[in-house]
């Protein structure tokens, strides 16, 4: 997951730094990668990286209510990488209610599902219903999924975004 917080008191309590960018992966494979990615990229030194592996309802768990601007998920597991490691279900919807808190109002959370494989159908499954759950007036959700596609090899239904804005 990668979660956006913004800078306190002008960056004064952030190293200078305005904003602060989480990276969460289960695998350090992907962190790893991520940042190289990232500190190959110019810095203008306005926002502080902080890269971690493990548990992203952990990570999320850990910050202030109405702390973060915008939390994404890109859910399932590393391509070309271990492929039973997987985020899960339940994981999932945990950290999504750690998201809800953690986010401030106005403030967003993006969900990529990808139901190509037997846990990521489930966790899909699971992260709608949670989602659809939340209330109307303090919540707008937005599922957005191709209605014709479906993968070629295992006829499995395309990924899909699930959008969920903060309203107060």
């Amino acid at each position: 997951c990668v979660c956006v917080r913004e800078g306190g008191g002008g960056g004064g309590q952030s190293g200078g730094a305005a904003g602060c960018l989480l990276l969460c992966d289960l695998q350090q494979r992907a962190v790893d990668a991520t940042r190289r990615r990232l500190e190959a990229l110019p810095s203008s030194g306005l926002l502080e990286l902080d890269f971690r592996c493990g548990d992203h309802a952990a990570l999320l768990e850990g910050l202030a209510a109405g702390s973060a601007d915008l939390v994404v998920f890109n859910l399932g597991y590393l391509p070309g990488g271990d492929k039973s490691i997987v985020t899960t279900a339940e994981g999932t919807v945990r950290a999504m209610s750690a998201a809800e808190v953690a986010v401030a109002p106005g403030g967003c959370v993006s969900v990529a599902l990808y139901p190509g494989h037997e846990e990521g159908s489930r966790e899909a499954e699971a992260v709608l219903e949670h989602a659809a759950r939340l209330p109307q007036g303090g919540w707008s959700v937005l599922s957005s999924q191709w209605v014709n596609q479906r993968s070629k090899r295992s006829g499995s239904p395309a990924p899909s975004l699930l959008l969920l804005q903060r309203m107060h």
